[in-house]
């Protein structure tokens, strides 16, 4: 071997030398530039959210995150509650699928373009997934993601799982006082991994495709109170949401170099931090969720973000009998369709005049006078003399109705979702009118409203028996009012030139003939007529059905078996067209008492019918008759 002389290897470290002050000038610039950049740059509230979010990506002017159920703002700033599900992460496929860790369904889930939410993973051998915190993707299409249940510093058994294109699914690490966040480089050479509970950060060698992860290297100590996510800018620097701050009250952005040494540091205007994400036209804008506030910040810090690895299509396990609440419907009955989403405004109010052509009700506020004209959703849970499922054009102009809305943009009564004809609901809350005066000739009469032995109002009100008033005594009708004072009964009155005039009067022990009545015409209508509910997948002859919430009571009445007759209508009509028949496999209602809406799956008899009802989907009402 020919050794340099002694003039050559002095020109080679020179020359060596010359190139590493270069690198180092050029690294410190780059540095100093980035910290520059970052103490340059504002944070701004960009979306609001119901609770602590997190899991944030940038899509197309639009960006999605996590907070009670996936949530997506729109390129006007408003914020959509996308999916009903317990979203933890997101990170976006180059065509466009939305990869989403999900706490719900306890699975790996795909949103489509199209609004199809589709299983990629939801056991690891053959046991059910546990928990999914946050994901990424690496150059060979491999997707990772957390799992922390359970995990402690004092008790590190958290798992790190890979899923492949081929649908494998490994535990590739296990051992982890709680592991979050984590992310690939853009070289694809390592993981990097955010250990919450012992406040640092792992980095691993990227294994191969059939091997788990080796060992760890300690790439940095975060302090303070750990980090959450991650992710990294075009130039493979790691961008950390450093927690919470002890020192300021306040969480931070961290960035390090591929070789652990901070570049720079930047305070977010609230309590925690949890994840980051890059965005915008030139992807030089970070978007980072947060707690207290809660919500999504944003700022432009001129520097290009790492637009992620590509990922590969995979083979879903099943579609999920799910969809956006505002895809191509501006409704949808889960947005609207179970309790605890009715009643955000809620009163007395006098029905004054329904429109079957636009589905708009007038009515007056009771107490104020205050009158509003609301849009009625087609699926409105209707609750008329004990029964579920009247029409809303059968309340009487004038009559009392006790009715939930709920706000459409900034109308607080924009949407009626929910009414109780008053027999409901003061039959429901223990109330009752007590007869406090009759006037000779036994029409004209004052009564009060009491719970038991209580005065709920302080006043009487006064009035009339309309000519044509329905009399029930004993369970049966009768033709003479005889009302007497002390009598506890229940009414139906309606409000004309100010005078109360009732047209129902019954006693507690009529109330089950009434509720019979009522129950015994609505389902002779829905025998012919049906309930209405939407398409909303199709897996081979398997069809997901899900039920207005309109009649929950009914539809909690089919039974796994029965035979059930699909038609293609409209909310306010009778079904039209050509029937397709089908056997009810299962039913869930979603509602916390039994009142919301109910997911059915059904079988085709004739698997041919799938390409039709597959036109049914996207907002299409059907009508369905349960043999």
């Amino acid at each position: 071997m020919r050794f340099p002389s002694t003039r050559c290897t002095a020109k080679f470290f020179q020359r060596s030398l010359t190139i590493g002050l270069v690198a180092w000038s050029s690294l410190a610039i780059q540095a100093a530039t980035l910290a520059e950049r970052l103490a340059a740059a504002t944070f701004t509230h960009y979306a609001k959210a119901p609770g602590y979010s997190e899991g944030p990506t940038w899509v197309n002017g639009e960006v999605f995150f996590c907070s009670d159920g996936l949530r997506r703002v729109d390129k006007n700033g408003k914020v959509i509650l996308w999916l009903d599900i317990g979203a933890a992460g997101t990170v976006l496929r180059a065509d466009g699928h939305l990869l989403i860790a999900d706490n719900k369904h306890k699975a790996l889930l795909s949103l489509a373009p199209d609004g199809t939410l589709s299983v990629l993973a939801d056991k690891f051998d053959g046991q059910p997934l546990n928990s999914l915190n946050d994901l990424t993707v690496d150059a060979r299409g491999n997707i990772y993601w957390t799992d922390p249940s359970g995990s402690a510093l004092a008790k590190p058994v958290g798992h790190i799982f890979r899923l492949r294109p081929d649908g494998t699914v490994s535990k590739v690490g296990t051992g982890f006082a709680f592991p979050n966040g984590l992310d690939v480089d853009p070289a694809s050479k390592h993981l990097y991994l955010i250990e919450s509970q012992s406040k640092k950060i792992l980095r691993f060698a990227l294994p191969a495709d059939d091997q788990p992860l080796g060992a760890p290297e300690m790439f940095y100590d975060l302090g303070g109170s750990g980090g959450d996510g991650c992710a990294f800018d075009a130039e493979g620097n790691l961008w950390v949401a450093d927690f919470h701050r002890p020192d300021t009250k306040q969480g931070r952005i961290t960035v390090l170099s591929p070789a652990g040494k901070v570049l720079g540091q930047m305070d977010v205007p609230a309590q925690v931090v949890s994840n980051i994400a890059f965005g915008g036209a030139n992807h030089d804008e970070i978007f980072c969720t947060t707690g207290t506030p809660a919500g999504v910040f944003h700022a432009k810090v001129g520097v290009k973000g790492f637009k992620g690895h590509p990922g590969a299509v995979m083979k879903p396990l099943r579609t999920l009998a799910q969809q956006p609440y505002e895809g191509a419907h501006p409704l949808h009955p889960r947005r609207f369709g179970v309790p605890g989403n009715i009643g955000i405004s809620r009163g007395w109010y006098v029905w004054k005049k329904f429109d079957p052509a636009t589905w708009t009700v007038d009515v007056m506020n009771e107490s104020s006078g205050e009158s509003f004209t609301a849009k009625i959703l087609p699926w409105a849970t209707t609750y008329r003399h004990l029964g579920y499922g009247a029409h809303v054009d059968e309340l009487l102009p004038g009559e009392r109705v006790n009715t939930f809305f709920n706000p459409d943009d900034d109308k607080r009564r924009g949407w009626l979702v929910h009414y109780q004809d008053e027999l409901c609901q003061m039959k429901g809350h223990g109330h009752a009118w007590v007869i406090k005066s009759v006037k000779p000739g036994g029409r004209d009469f004052s009564a009060q409203v009491f719970a038991g032995d209580k005065v709920i109002e302080e006043k009487p009100r006064e009035f009339e028996l309309a000519d044509d008033a329905r009399i029930w005594r004993g369970g049966k009708p009768v033709a003479m009012p005889s009302l007497k004072e002390g009598e506890r009964l229940y009414f139906t009155w309606t409000l004309a030139d100010n005078r109360r005039v009732v047209r129902l009067v019954s006693d507690d022990a009529s109330l089950d003939a009434l509720k019979k009545e009522e129950l015994d015409r609505i389902n002779a209508r829905l025998a012919t007529e049906g309930l209405a509910g939407y398409v909303e997948a199709v897996d081979g002859d398997t069809v997901h059905f899900l039920v207005f919430s309109s009649h929950w009571f009914q539809a909690n009445q089919w039974k796994p078996g029965q035979l059930v007759s699909l038609r293609a209508s409209t909310a306010a009509l009778a079904p039209t067209g050509d029937a397709i028949e089908a056997e009810l496999v299962t039913r869930k209602n979603l509602g916390t008492y039994g009142s919301g809406v109910s997911e059915t799956t059904l079988r085709l008899k004739n698997a041919a019918d799938a390409k039709k009802l597959s036109g049914w989907m996207k907002g299409q009402v059907v009508r369905a008759i349960a043999k």
